[in-house]
């Protein structure tokens, strides 16, 4: 007989190291176990599967596995999706050519607009015509349909968007045109854009549809192959998959959606942040995540994240609801490089996972920023990862000295260099998501984690003049924690422009409640009851005569026109910093969010109550020179402790570096608390 409790499985890919956590709940005590295991790009679910057979895992009793990857990001950024066609009412055939007609940088003479997943000469126009109110203009010409299929599958198409003119107001031409393509050839894979994204902006939908067709074959294979070797090894639960919007779905309501997972690695480190800080008793922070490949920062008010639906990757519109998070090719593996002037730049370039740093004993050759911090002795090979991955020291101070000779300057000096611009790269991101949007960072907890995160944490909080870091317990893997207590989310919109003095407070009703039955509907169909939902409303709304929207929550009970004119006034002056008081408010897009809470919320963490924290003295360098610094491993820190900078917290998934004039000490939450001193 079986004792062992109930367990759950949460795993994030990373572009340098896979996350895992495997959460064990005996209803007394709940029990985490951590690991991190080198990422493998080419074939992803290989690092997952290696990851978790290290593990003590009672797979029949393990209920669910909470998944967040970077596959289909990669697929886009790397071209690899499959072929792909688009097809579109006749003279829109430019569609993606043309994309908005405008510059990223208008004074960039060289500027070339991203390459499409789809090339123009699979971009296929036939005969039908919608008007704005969705009524028929030109009926469809089906026997087009007919003849194009042929030609889809001698090019090797293996996957079709449609995206027509105004189908987010009638997508009965969309639906037919689908139906006749899956009817002839089933092996496709044919997604509408009226399913996917039911909104106006004819590019971003089509962009949308087309991103999610090109990459939907290689993600359902990804987790096709996954659910295989997690069955054989006696898995009976349930796979979910993170989205970008911080929430988790089953996998088989995902396939056809992947685009909604795009940033989803990101997406659950930013939950696990919050979370981390809610413990704490903190709701307004700044999460900073530093991995190997890249720094992500996402700005949080009262213990919400900002969401956006207007995303780029790749400098592709992907229109579906995400966290809004700001990335910079700032991370462990970016490489530290001279170019032609004699000027050094660290990233946005990684050695990624495979070489890696040249102190991982892989074969890297160039330096990064991991083998500076090897370097300056903030990184001891002995302890490194809680002494599971073994660095080659002389490997990274070999990389480093060789930086510097070619910057004619000393190792420590490369290495302190490198140092600081990368924290300059990372703190302009953080100043793109606050000040730049009229935040200050200095009213803002800074929330570190990532394997490099709590490194460099302090020292970008000193530049913004932020007073406070919270270094989460599990630092490092906080965006697999971040599945655990991640909720089942889906977002659902529907574009219908009206002016909102139009509108009585029965209409909005009216059309909330369609996207509400939409959803239950959905929601049943992969098992879940009416009743576990709970369902938050939203509106797009602009000044009548506006080209964009800002979004209002709503409660479908109270609204009137009165109150989203009078929060429209509100959301514009907080953005733009001054109101339209006599305009008139135009209503856009409705919006629902359905959210069935997960029940694993209480992870508490075990705190050393009787032991003295472990310490020793050690040195880092510091402006050039050797300094004395205290060395202490975190795990044995206790609610007394007090750590006075310059310290290093070692954890087993992280490291902590505490610069001079802050001090460190352990919260009853298990997060470690950085402040500076006045």
């Amino acid at each position: 007989m079986n004792n062992r409790s109930p367990q759950k499985l949460a795993v994030e890919i990373g572009g340098t190291f896979t996350d895992i956590i495997l959460f064990e709940d005996d209803g007394k005590q709940p029990k985490l176990t951590t690991l991190k295991v080198p990422s493998t790009p080419r074939q992803p679910e290989k690092g997952v599967l290696s990851g978790v057979d290290q593990l003590d895992i009672a797979w029949p009793d393990l209920h669910d596995v909470l998944h967040g990857s970077t596959v289909a990001t990669n697929a886009v950024l790397e071209r690899k999706g499959v072929p792909t066609a688009l097809i579109v009412t006749r003279g829109f055939q430019d569609i993606l050519e043309i994309q908005r007609g405008d510059k990223t940088n208008i004074y960039d003479i060289f500027y070339q607009r991203s390459r499409p997943v789809v090339p123009r000469e699979w971009v296929l126009p036939v005969t039908e015509r919608l008007d704005v109110s969705g009524d028929v203009l030109v009926p469809l010409a089906e026997e087009e349909i007919r003849s194009l299929v042929p030609r889809l599958l001698e090019g090797g198409i293996k996957a079709v968007a449609i995206c027509f003119l105004h189908s987010y107001k009638n997508s009965q031409h969309e639906d037919r045109v689908r139906a006749i393509i899956e009817d002839i050839a089933p092996e496709l894979l044919v997604l509408t854009s009226s399913e996917l994204l039911p909104q106006f902006r004819e590019y971003e939908r089509a962009s949308t549809a087309t991103m999610s067709a090109y990459i939907s074959p290689i993600m359902s294979h990804y987790i096709g192959q996954l659910t295989e070797k997690l069955e054989e090894r006696g898995f009976g639960g349930s796979l979910f998959i993170t989205q970008s919007n911080g929430g988790v779905l089953p996998a088989n309501a995902i396939r056809r959606e992947v685009v909604r997972t795009l940033l989803s690695g990101p997406a659950a480190g930013v939950t696990g942040a919050i979370y981390a800080a809610e413990q704490a008793g903190m709701q307004n922070i700044i999460t900073f995540d530093m991995g190997g490949t890249s720094t992500d920062v996402c700005l949080i008010n009262d213990g919400q994240p900002l969401i956006t639906t207007e995303n780029m990757l790749n400098n592709l519109p992907v229109a579906v609801p995400m966290i809004d998070i700001a990335t910079v090719g700032a991370g462990g593996g970016s490489i530290a490089a001279i170019d032609r002037h004699g000027m050094m730049h660290v990233g946005p370039e990684s050695a990624g996972a495979d070489p890696g740093p040249a102190c991982y004993g892989h074969g890297g050759t160039f330096a990064t920023v991991t083998d500076a911090n090897v370097a300056r002795g903030i990184i001891r090979p002995k302890t490194f990862a809680g002494g599971n991955f073994k660095l080659d020291s002389e490997a990274g101070h070999g990389v480093i000295e060789r930086l510097g000779q070619d910057l004619a300057m000393t190792g420590a000096q490369a290495a302190e260099a490198v140092t600081r611009i990368v924290e300059a790269n990372m703190t302009q991101a953080i100043r793109l998501v606050s000040t730049q949007r009229g935040y200050d960072p200095r009213d803002y907890v800074l929330v570190a984690y990532g394997g490099a995160g709590p490194i460099h944490a302090a020292s970008v909080a000193n530049e913004l003049g932020i007073t406070r870091v919270l270094v989460p317990p599990h630092a490092g893997v906080l965006s697999a924690f971040g599945l655990l207590v991640a909720d089942i989310a889906r977002d659902y919109v529907q574009t219908d422009v009206a002016l909102a003095f139009d509108l009585s407070p029965d209409d909005f009703r009216a059309k909330i409640e369609a996207l509400a039955e939409k959803a239950r509907k959905e929601f049943e169909s992969h098992g879940f009851g009416a009743n576990e939902l709970k369902v938050f409303a939203g509106l797009d709304v602009r000044y009548e005569g506006q080209a964009f929207e800002l979004p209002i929550s709503i409660d479908p009970e109270t609204v009137t026109s009165d109150l989203v004119t009078t929060r429209l006034h509100d959301a514009h002056y907080k953005r733009y910093g001054f109101a339209f008081e006599n305009e008139s408010a135009e209503v856009v897009n409705y919006r629902l969010k359905v959210v069935i809470p997960r029940k694993t919320k209480d992870v508490s963490v075990h705190i050393n109550e009787t032991g003295q924290a472990s310490t020793e003295l050690g040195s880092v360098l510091l402006r050039g020179e050797a300094r004395e610094t205290v060395f202490c491993k975190s795990e044995t820190m206790t609610l007394e402790t007090t750590i006075t900078g310059p310290a290093v917290l070692e954890a087993d998934t992280s490291t902590c570096f505490v610069p001079e004039n802050w001090t460190a000490r352990l919260l009853e939450s298990g997060s470690v608390l950085l402040e500076r001193k006045n």
